[in-house]
């Protein structure tokens, strides 16, 4: 059966994709007069931030959550709020005129404190256990050890600050202690996703089919260009490495077809038919 979802990949020039700066020009002139004036320069430190020439359709979520937890979580005030109220406005009116696939604005919004933040995560993750392929686990791993020796530099830089003067007006050590929280924050949803985490075997799935761990190549079949992805669950996504998740357009197309299998898919370009040319 036939899904409808976004292409895979086509080119800038068939997509018509925008870079980050034109694509605020774009946002700025259609934005009323009355509310221009505040929500300019925030959009504008954003796009500064993710960098102005850099294509609208390569930026990730996991970079708008960056974004969130250094210009947007230090406090949870009004004024936090109404900073990134602009932007998400901004990335909301990409996704409604179809200048992006992923909602990006959905990956923008205050976080709660991290205690309970952290909490919620663990409740989440006991629910369900999250399926990594073995790369994915060792890649995490390998990010939490990281993590965690990083949490320990933090701990003597803050030691080091709090030496130097009053820790009321102590710049370094305020700094200190939010880069302490960023990371323990990270530290504890790595342990509660590994702690869940089921290693895909590929050696027991039927190779036939589309199923999460598959590399699988796509063929368009007007042009017959070729793209190749693997399909992982979103804590594993990485589209720069190739990696989509089951949840994304594309992805959420695949998933369950068979080889060979024809999927009809909704582009910039109008409806086209990708062929599921390989599976592994």
């Amino acid at each position: 059966m036939a899904t409808t979802s976004e292409a895979p990949e086509t080119t800038q020039e068939e997509q018509g994709v925008l870079s980050l700066n034109e694509a605020f020009q774009t946002y700025v002139r259609q934005m009323p007069q009355d509310t221009k004036k505040a929500a300019q320069p925030e959009i504008a430190k954003f796009v500064r931030w993710m960098g102005s020439e850099r294509l609208i359709d390569s930026i990730i979520p996991s970079e708008i959550g960056e974004y969130n937890d250094i210009f947007g979580a230090k406090t949870a005030t009004r004024d936090a709020t109404e900073r990134l109220s602009a932007v998400k406005l901004f990335l909301t009116f990409l996704k409604k005129k179809e200048f992006i696939e992923v909602n990006l604005a959905q990956h923008l919004r205050l976080r709660k404190s991290r205690t309970s933040a952290a909490k919620g995560i663990s409740i989440e993750n006991q629910t369900r256990s999250v399926r990594l392929t073995q790369s994915g686990y060792n890649e995490m791993t390998k990010q939490l050890a990281s993590l965690q020796e990083e949490r320990v530099r933090i701990v003597e830089d803050i030691q080091r600050a709090a030496a130097d003067g009053d820790v009321r007006e102590n710049a370094p050590l305020e700094a200190a202690r939010e880069a302490q929280g960023m990371t323990i924050g990270k530290i504890q949803e790595l342990e509660a996703t590994l702690k869940v985490a089921v290693i895909i075997d590929a050696k027991g799935q039927d190779n036939t089919r589309v199923h999460i761990g598959s590399k699988i190549e796509l063929t368009e079949i007007s042009t017959d260009k070729t793209v190749k992805y693997q399909l992982v669950e979103p804590n594993e996504a990485n589209p720069l490495a190739s990696k989509i998740s089951i949840v994304s357009p594309v992805g959420s197309a695949i998933l369950g077809h068979k080889l060979g299998d024809e999927v009809k898919v909704k582009t910039p370009r109008g409806q086209q038919v990708y062929k599921i040319s390989k599976t592994s």
